[in-house]
């Protein structure tokens, strides 16, 4: 909640939003990454705003008692993707458009003393109504006073937030001017505490295909134990039939050629993958699954590697297919060996990163031998 309501602050004032489910949580992160880039890092963010583009942010977090995700795109004022194509976008300054949590609560811009305004979060109109609801239900409840100090201990644990505080002591004059017309022979009413601060905390993410693997197997979305999985479960029995073939008796490489080797040796299967649109994602995950910590790394990374490991392989392929021989005579030979040209030149390092080189009418003059960790 603090990270949308800095974000907001910071311009990112057009939003679309909505609740996805976990299974298809991973293939609606990685379409908003292809389509808008939101997966880029701080300093790429803050170069495309100078340079006019809108800056781009996807959040998301679990909803409570549910296998679901609460999820936000946010972008600013300027020329991009997200603005042209999400037709569904508000502006959260707008009272039918404010950025809501889940129906709990919304973002919202509150006076302060100094004359200017900030941004804040406080419950909905419906959500207090509900609170209301239950101190009047907890007061009439004049056996003990257990009922009405449970619903005050819950109401101080809420988020706060210069706005929710506001309603919190608002509540908190509600339900003692209620005790007082409900309860009038009972002793006196006690103020309850009051709800702490919000401090600043600095951003903290974690990897949203972990917290998809443990909703999944009905675990809590954050934790340090390890995700148990669960082999009765329909859901994943589909999984559990391609990673039945395990005992191949084919070693595991371990080292820093190990991603590259199992993506060559799992290339048929990864094809096959693709053609059923799985995501790069659940891909990597599957493989992360089977071989562990080889596939550990980021998703650009990942899917550049099967790129280039689909390539070799198709290349391989070919390369051990029969070939038919064509009979060629001499004097033809010797006559495009003349008008053939032959240049020198340096690659650029675009060139050399990407692999992509001239064709046969040149030859490629190297400075060095490429590095490993450059083509991967």
């Amino acid at each position: 909640m603090q990270t949308l309501q800095s974000a907001v602050a910071r311009g990112y004032v057009w939003h679309v939003s909505g609740v996805v489910a976990a299974e298809k949580f991973l293939a609606l992160q990685e379409k908003f990454a292809e389509r808008y880039d939101t997966g880029l890092s701080r300093w790429q963010r803050c170069r495309q705003r100078r340079q006019g583009a809108a800056g781009v942010r996807f959040f998301a977090y679990p909803e409570q008692g549910t296998t679901r995700f609460l999820w936000w795109l946010l972008f600013t004022e300027g020329e991009n993707a997200a603005f042209q194509q999400e037709h569904g976008r508000w502006k959260v300054s707008e009272r039918k458009g404010r950025l809501c949590w889940g129906t709990e609560f919304e973002l919202v811009q509150l006076p302060t003393p100094n004359g200017k305004v900030s941004w804040s979060w406080r419950m909905t109109r419906e959500r207090v109504q509900e609170w209301q609801g239950e101190i009047q239900a907890a007061i009439r409840t004049t056996r003990d006073d257990d009922a009405i100090k449970a619903v005050m201990a819950r109401l101080v644990r809420l988020p706060g937030f210069k706005g929710g505080r506001q309603q919190v002591f608002e509540l908190h004059r509600f339900a003692k001017d209620d005790w007082g017309r409900i309860r009038r022979k009972a002793k006196s009413w006690e103020p309850p505490a009051r709800p702490g601060y919000v401090r600043f905390r600095s951003d903290e993410t974690v990897p949203a295909a972990q917290v998809v693997q443990r909703l999944l197997v009905g675990q809590a979305p954050f934790g340090t134990e390890p995700v148990i999985s669960k082999q009765e479960s329909p859901e994943e029995e589909t999984m559990s039939v391609v990673n039945a073939d395990r005992k191949t008796g084919l070693p595991i490489p371990r080292g820093r050629d190990a991603c590259r080797v199992l993506l060559i040796r799992e290339a048929e299967q990864i094809q096959t993958f693709i053609a059923e649109r799985w995501s790069y994602e659940s891909i990597r995950l599957w493989l992360l699954d089977r071989y562990g910590e080889a596939f550990d790394i980021p998703l650009p990374a990942f899917r550049e590697r099967v790129r280039r490991a689909l390539q070799g392989k198709a290349a391989t392929t070919l390369k051990d297919a029969p070939q038919t021989v064509q009979t060629v005579s001499i004097m033809d030979q010797e006559k495009e060996q003349k008008n053939e040209t032959r240049e020198e030149r340096r690659l650029s390092w675009e060139e050399r990163r990407a692999g992509r080189f001239p064709g046969s009418g040149s030859v490629v003059v190297h400075n060095r031998k490429p590095n490993r960790d450059e083509l991967y």
